[in-house]
């Protein structure tokens, strides 16, 4: 049987986790929503899902290959509310108070650490399991090399069928469909005018974009004709800003990344408390050290609400 290896998409875990709790505040008022999700999804690794290894991926500082390609990447994003700002670092820092390793370097965003990890976990012989809600990443699901997704609030395992089911796309057309489509949360451009249905339909038929162009006169609407053929630039400029990068190896010591048998929760026992999250304490002094078995499913939320 093979080994798995848990690859976490971090600013995109805890980004979604801040938005689907409540208000949750801590006694002194320091907001505790994100720092709760996160906690409740360390006491459910192993229960939910088993594995052997896991690293947590994050963005590294500054620019990318993809704001040298294209200035307006990412230029439309909101500003991120104070409250998920004000957690953000405590997260990142008890991320390695707990023992755990994180995956970053310099010019590469979270995801192209996912891609790499998956790839170098494949040539280990590993199974992948990712844990995002980013659709970016679906582009890396195989079934064949055994890369999967976990979607960690419904708790469900993304495999290839589901990639189609919900897209009409194999994950290796993923990134065409994206450079027609776009992506107006990271600025993609896309073809302007051409929607899911429309680029599911192109995909079918021709594969990727490149065969897409080289076959433009077989396109029978002429509507879609002039729409490819005015965003062309732009079609395959968002296929270079929606593809990952996969060179960054990082994996090469597999066991600096084993699962730790002590709970981790233990060690950031003191930082609990300050925050107000005894009960989950409680929880594991009472039934032991090993997260993997010991801490109920679903820790509940702890704090008071706003």
């Amino acid at each position: 049987m093979k080994k798995t290896i848990t690859i976490i998409d971090t600013f995109g875990f805890l980004f979604r986790s801040y938005f689907a709790l409540p208000p949750l505040r801590s006694n002194s008022g320091f907001p505790t929503g994100l720092l709760t999700g996160f906690i409740n999804f360390i006491a459910s690794v192993g229960k939910d899902f088993k594995t052997d290894y896991i690293v947590f991926a994050l963005d590294a500082k500054g620019d990318t290959f993809r704001n040298e390609l294209y200035s307006n990447y990412k230029a439309q994003r909101p500003e991120a509310p104070e409250d998920l700002l004000a957690q953000l670092p405590i997260a990142i820092s008890w991320i390695e108070q707990m023992g755990f390793k994180t995956a970053i370097k310099t010019g590469y965003e979270a995801d192209d650490m996912v891609a790499s990890i998956a790839k170098d976990a494949v040539l280990k012989g590993l199974e992948v399991r990712i844990v995002s809600h980013d659709k970016d990443l679906y582009q890396l699901i195989s079934d064949e090399n055994s890369v999967y997704l976990f979607e960690p609030t419904k708790k469900e395992i993304i495999n290839e069928a589901k990639c189609i089911a919900k897209y009409g796309v194999l994950p290796r057309e993923f990134t065409d469909y994206q450079a027609l489509v776009g992506d107006t949360a990271d600025n993609i451009p896309g073809v302007k005018g051409v929607g899911a249905k429309t680029a599911e339909a192109l995909i079918k038929e021709f594969k990727n974009i490149e065969n897409i162009y080289n076959n433009i006169s077989k396109i029978e609407k002429a509507r879609v004709q002039n729409l490819l053929l005015e965003s062309k630039d732009n079609a395959f400029l968002s296929k270079k800003l929606v593809t990952l990068k996969d060179d960054c190896h990082f994996i090469d010591n597999i066991d600096e990344f084993i699962l730790p048998l002590e709970n981790p929760i233990l060690k950031i026992a003191n930082e609990l408390e300050n925050y107000d999250m005894n009960r989950i304490l409680d929880r594991v002094n009472k039934n032991g050290l090993s997260y993997k078995t010991a801490i109920p499913k679903g820790v509940v939320n702890e704090q008071k609400s706003e």
